[in-house]
């Protein structure tokens, strides 16, 4: 718009240009030409008009009568339009109109030239830049017309076309090709069809191009038929196409021979492709497929899933947002379980094409996982230990009972080899053995005793396999371990028991021998006791008899007796004689007392608890244990006599008692060593619901290093040979996990130890036998 205002204001701006050079011009020559004023204004008004066109030129003929009147015309200087001045408004004006007229004729067929001679430029411009070629024939098979570009496309000049004509093109048309291009350029100019075909061409240089000739419509003119038709190089597209094509099919074929369900959907979700497996995961139905509307096929599949309405969520949102990449699982109401796999498909410059799902059956899969993560738990929450190791033998996992078992973590085994168990108890040919059974790729069975972290020793009874792969070779090791520690303990304790049963029954069967002699040994002793006695008063009285009829019996007789009394000591006899009856009594009933206390203490146990005296029960097994006692201590027994009946296995109890007064002696002798005594205090009492024995002794104390593994199984402080371990162990055993007791100990190292056992006098927990 202010292009156009300027353009404006220029063109009026020529009216005060050329009618001041009409007025400087008319000034000087008006005194020698009179009659040139006239023609120096015609001219300034024509001149504006010519150049300013119609406004410019009338405004101009409007002020050059009144410049003229003003300046030329009598009388001068006065303003308006005198009696001479006004016929020249008649003339100026036409002469303006004349000028502006011719002017825009002329301006206009110079413009109307100079937009052909551009539009022709253009075209000519066009044509030659275009890849394609324009031509123009008439129904003879006369080129009338075919663009320079020509040239480049097959090899031939436009001249040399155009004087060859249509037969030279047909000519180079390939075999196959021609026949349809000479029936389409004849319905072209028989009105019946446009003409639009693609062929193959042979260039100039022997290669063969693909053409594409199209001509829309013909037309008539100067008696002839005419077409306007426009040649194409498709070599490239159509090579394309056909790389295409071959990609496609190998795609197909690929798609086709997957085991995933491949379905393929442009930017608008409209189905591109589909494998057999697709339709086959979904059992859709041919129909559908060949249908064009994708909404059934989609509804097809989601109703085929156990949750429709989340399966179509998925996809709505997936369409929604195409530049996620999803992959979830589907679960079909058949129990199939689908992969589901779905990504955005893009070029090069990141367009977005559509998105390809991929859907494979995993329920195989699924199922091994499950049944795998099954395993896995129960080799995890195995009661047994269980061991991988590389063929090397290194770990390469362990469960949790196996760290359980051995105090190791589990970042502190792997890697490791299990030698780190090791304890130097297992021999050397066990672990050749070992080696050697699994090299055969055979199991091996058999019992270590290992060391924990803690350096305790335990049993472990192990079975080793060989894992082998398809070809038979060994890849790793397969260890199933289990703890027996406890087991050989109570093995331990059973053969202990049995011995014990047997020594119990052979004391049992002696006692039962013993006792028959002794009571009537005793019984004799009793008896001669009483007879000396009386024998004895009888010879008092005799001797008082004698002495007081003395002077009525003869000397000789008196002086034999007295020889007699005299030679055999009959006051050393009548002193001594009671009192070997005596001691032998005495020993006689301490013999009995000790085959009562042998035949209490080996009595083997019922099936049943039985209410029981502890007390004398305790009194009985210090008897028994009186060898291992009297040479070391002096025993000091405090027994409380209030104590109920406890109710317990007795003969487990007397063992327990009998195992602490042992160790108690031990610990002194080994303290002492024959120097003196030590003193063994026995004591009972109540405590609270239980029945409390404590043993105490004199002697050594336990170590620090030992006191947290005093009731472990084959632990002894002991000299090696001197003990089995099993002692406090079996204690343990009786007391805690049969009885439901508690045993513990007070130490103080050099002055000694006291144990301590409490038994539930009425225990409410079940019997453990």
């Amino acid at each position: 718009m202010g292009q156009a205002l300027t353009s404006r204001i220029a063109r009026y701006g020529l009216v005060p240009v050329f009618i001041g050079f009409a007025l400087l011009a008319s000034s000087r020559l008006c005194s020698s030409f009179p009659h040139s004023v006239d023609y120096l204004f015609i001219a300034a008004v024509v001149a504006t008009a010519w150049i300013g066109r119609r406004g410019p030129g009338l405004l101009a003929a409007l002020i050059a009568p009144l410049v003229l009147d003003y300046f030329f015309l009598p009388p001068l200087h006065t303003i308006g339009i005198s009696a001479l001045a006004a016929p020249t408004i008649c003339f100026f004006l036409p002469s303006a109109l004349a000028a502006a007229w011719m002017s825009s004729t002329v301006s206009s067929a110079r413009q109307t030239k100079a937009l052909l001679e551009q539009s022709e430029e253009k075209f000519r411009r066009i044509l030659f830049n275009l890849p394609d070629v324009a031509w123009t024939a008439d129904q003879n098979g006369c080129l009338l017309y075919i663009s320079p570009k020509v040239d480049s496309l097959l090899g031939y000049s436009s001249a040399q076309l155009r004087a060859a004509g249509l037969a030279f093109l047909f000519a180079r048309v390939h075999p196959d090709d021609l026949g349809p291009v000479r029936q389409a350029l004849h319905n072209l100019f028989a009105g019946h069809a446009p003409f639009d075909m693609e062929f193959r061409f042979q260039h100039q240089d022997g290669s063969w191009i693909w053409l594409q000739n199209r001509a829309t419509s013909t037309y008539r003119k100067k008696g002839l038929t005419l077409a306007d038709g426009v040649v194409s190089d498709i070599s490239r597209r159509r090579w394309s196409e056909l790389e295409l094509q071959s990609k496609t099919a190998f795609l197909e074929a690929q798609a086709n021979s997957t085991i995933d369900g491949i379905l393929v959907v442009d930017d608008h979700g409209h189905r591109l492709l589909e494998n057999r497996r697709f339709l086959d995961l979904f059992s859709i139905p041919a129909a559908l497929v060949e249908g064009l509307d994708d909404q059934p096929v989609l509804r097809h599949v989601a109703e085929a899933t156990k949750d429709p309405a989340s399966f179509r969520a998925k996809v709505d949102h997936l369409y929604r947002h195409p530049s996620e990449t999803s992959r979830d699982e589907v679960e079909l109401k058949n129990g199939v379980i689908l992969d589901r796999y779905s990504s955005a498909v893009r070029g090069k410059d990141d367009r977005y094409y559509g998105r390809i799902w991929a859907f494979r059956d995993i329920t195989r899969q699924k199922r091994r996982e499950t049944m795998l993560r099954q395993l896995s738990a129960a080799v995890e929450q195995s009661p047994v230990s269980v061991v991988i190791t590389g063929v090397e033998g290194n770990i390469i996992y362990v469960n949790r009972k196996f760290t359980a078992s051995t105090g190791y973590s589990l970042d502190e085994l792997i890697g490791k080899n299990p030698r780190i168990l090791n304890s130097g108890h297992s021999p050397r040919g066990m672990y050749d053995d070992l080696w050697s059974t699994l090299l055969q790729k055979k199991e091996w069975r058999g019992e270590f005793r290992n060391r924990r972290k803690n350096g305790e020793l335990f049993w472990e009874s192990a079975t080793i396999s060989p894992i082998l792969d398809a070809d038979g070779a060994i890849t790793h090791f397969l260890a199933v371990k289990e703890d027996i520690t406890e087991r050989r303990a109570l093995e331990s304790d059973l053969r202990q028991a049995r011995k014990l049963e047997g020594i119990g029954q052979l004391a049992a069967g002696i006692a039962h021998q013993i006792d028959t002699p002794a009571q009537f040994v005793t019984d004799n002793l009793v008896f001669l006791q009483d007879s000396c006695a009386a024998a004895f008063c009888l010879l008092e009285k005799y001797r008082a008899a004698l002495l007081n009829a003395a002077p009525h019996v003869s000397a000789p007789v008196i002086e034999e007796l007295a020889a007699i009394e005299q030679t055999h000591d009959f006051a050393f006899i009548r002193d001594e004689v009671p009192r070997a009856i005596a001691q032998s009594l005495d020993g006689t009933r301490r013999v009995a007392k000790i085959v009562q206390a042998v035949r209490e203490f080996s009595h083997p146990d019922l099936a049943e608890k039985t209410a029981v005296d502890l007390n004398q029960g305790i009194a009985s097994t210090i008897t028994i244990a009186r060898n291992e006692w009297k040479y070391v201590a002096d025993m000091v027994t405090d027994l409380d006599q209030s104590l109920p009946p406890v109710l317990c296995f007795p003969g487990d109890v007397n063992e327990v008692v009998l195992k602490l007064i042992v160790n108690a002696a031990h610990a002194i002798q080994a303290k002492l060593n024959g120097n003196g005594k030590g003193q063994i205090t026995v004591r009972t009492r109540v405590s609270g619901p239980f029945a409390e024995i404590a043993v105490s002794d004199t002697g050594t104390g336990i170590a620090d290093q030992n006191r947290t593994r005093i009731f472990d199984p084959f632990f002894t402080s002991k000299d090696v040979g001197s003990g089995a371990g099993q002692g406090l162990s079996l204690a343990y055993s009786i007391v805690v996990r049969k009885h439901h007791g508690k045993i513990w100990f007070e130490t103080t190292i050099g002055s000694g130890s006291t144990f301590f056992v409490q038994l539930p006098i009425h225990p409410a927990a079940p019997q453990e036998t």
